[in-house]
């Protein structure tokens, strides 16, 4: 069923943007690495929750940038993203108090709608650019790495995260640009749906810096 939404969802997508194309609307495709953490907030329960480092995940997405003001755009699209959920767990009335690791790997789908502004040019056919906005996500498949107990038995199915970040884009032709960016998403959704019961709240909200590279036509 996931599989046939992602399909329908990039199908509908190319359908509009090659409409698009027809005004003043420019199409892309980008992707890069990312740096994929996360938070867990702690309301002072006697299970303690901490972050068990990063992993580099990455991401492909295509967009569409709708200008609605000289240097303004609207910029939608859609992505697929690749996330980690690494936490270590300590609770003094479970197993002595022993810490345990676990590992969740994610996959997303990422629907963006970023306000996005650009300066004039700082160098010949040069311009600088920010976005901010929200990005509502889809969650399509998670695996961990042990099979056995887990802390975390069911994620959401859906997140939403802030983003905000900005790069420098290039002209190359007439209507061709290359860009770089730089972005930050942070989690507002806790993304622990089912969890086992022998521990307190467990709380994990998703953070993740993408340097991302496309093109815009």
């Amino acid at each position: 069923m996931k599989k046939h939404l992602f399909s329908a969802l990039i199908a509908f997508f190319f359908i509009n943007t090659a409409k698009a194309q027809v005004g003043d609307y420019r199409i892309g495709i980008t992707l890069g690495p990312t740096v994929s953490y996360n938070r867990s907030p702690s309301d002072g329960n006697s299970t303690s929750v901490e972050k068990d480092g990063s992993a580099v995940k990455f991401l492909l997405g295509a967009f569409v940038d709708v200008p609605f003001k000289e240097n303004y755009y609207f910029h939608g699209g859609i992505n697929y993203s690749t996330k980690v959920t690494k936490i270590t767990v300590t609770d003094p009335a479970v197993m002595g108090g022993q810490a345990v690791s676990e590992r969740y790997d994610h996959e997303y789908l990422q629907l963006p709608l970023l306000v996005k502004l650009y300066t004039n040019e700082v160098l010949l056919d040069t311009r600088l650019f920010f976005n901010f906005g929200v990005i509502p996500e889809i969650r399509l498949n998670t695996s961990a790495e042990d099979a056995g107990v887990r802390f975390i038995s069911k994620f959401q199915s859906v997140d939403l995260a802030g983003n905000f970040g900005g790069g420098i884009e290039r002209a190359i032709g007439v209507n061709t640009n290359v860009f770089a960016a730089l972005n930050f998403n942070v989690g507002f959704l806790n993304q622990v749906s089912e969890q086992n019961p022998i521990y307190d709240d467990i709380k994990v909200k998703n953070n993740m810096f993408a340097l991302e590279l496309g093109i815009k036509f």
